[in-house]
């Protein structure tokens, strides 16, 4: 549930960086890549997603390798990406946006072949369609962005140097989390990526746009105040995840300080961080983070900023 929160319920938020494996793996890699030798690196299966400016934060990986998203437990760890069975065996990183909802009658008719599960990049993608149906609260209409040498991920942001496609992608009806063992549909033919393509029956433009004048810098998101609590369906959504997660009937913010107590949700840091984000970002401020999460093995997680 946490992951379909994440990737489908926050349109606004853009491209995510998202890791996706059918099967766990181990890779080698380094943490630090200060000339020490590769080390085991796991990587489970499932699905991890991160917001592209988080991903891009602290040590980038040295040339030649590609950054792994890990839990807040695992320490990190950069990949060789050269060879066939380098990074790419079995896992793939993808900059997604995707719907929050399932597409229309007339979207999921426009659907190409079906793969198994989620797509794998356009260079490695061959002989894997199958005869599969289209159902229509199994998918979210997605934009995928692959990893170009000359743009993201070695660059913070996507540019057009990105192959991108639009895809049907695969989810459980029930819950909305990706599905990958599920049938997913492709949308057209690949594009490069450019900011003007969207949602529903969006296509590559036939010229890019001219640039826009850089915007100045964000001083941040204000402090939430009176007109947050006018967002009562929101906030309300918070307090529900906050007691089923936590199993307490305390909730966790209060919102006449707009105060997020954070040590309540130690164990539970990674969903922490995830709702916040969330909160804040449909909310379009910020709370005020109290204490300190206790994570796994006593790690901290979100910190008061």
């Amino acid at each position: 549930m946490i992951i379909a929160l994440l990737l489908a319920t926050l349109p606004g938020d853009g491209f995510r960086a998202v890791q996706y494996a059918a099967r766990s793996s181990v890779l080698h890699g380094c943490a630090e890549c200060q000339g020490e030798p590769d080390d085991v690196c796991e990587v489970r299966d499932g699905v991890q997603s991160q917001r592209l400016d988080e991903y891009a934060k602290g040590r980038w990986p040295a040339p030649g390798r590609i950054k792994l998203l890990r839990s807040k437990a695992d320490p990190d760890c950069a990949v060789p990406i050269a060879g066939r069975k380098g990074f790419f065996s079995g896992v793939e990183l993808a900059a997604i946006r995707i719907a929050p909802t399932p597409p229309s009658p007339a979207l999921l008719e426009s659907g190409g072949q079906a793969v198994r599960g989620w797509p794998r990049a356009l260079q490695r993608r061959q002989g894997e369609a199958f005869s599969a149906r289209p159902q229509r609260t199994a998918l979210r209409e997605a934009l995928v962005c692959w990893p170009s040498e000359k743009a993201w991920p070695w660059t913070a942001a996507l540019d057009k140097n990105n192959p991108c496609e639009r895809w049907l992608l695969a989810v459980r009806p029930d819950s909305g989390d990706p599905d990958l063992a599920g049938a997913s549909f492709p949308l057209g033919k690949p594009f490069n990526y450019d900011p003007a393509v969207t949602f529903e029956g969006a296509s590559a433009p036939a010229e890019a746009p001219p640039p826009a004048p850089a915007p100045p810098m964000a001083a941040g998101p204000a402090r939430c105040g009176g007109a947050a609590r006018a967002k009562a369906a929101t906030l309300d959504r918070f307090d529900q995840w906050d007691a089923q997660i936590r199993s307490s009937p305390r909730p966790s913010l209060d919102r006449d300080s707009w105060a997020l107590n954070a040590a309540a949700w130690s164990g539970h840091c990674q969903e922490l961080d995830v709702l916040r984000a969330a909160l804040e970002q449909q909310l379009a401020c910020a709370v005020d983070v109290q204490g300190k999460c206790a994570g796994v093995a006593g790690r901290a997680s979100t910190e008061p900023r």
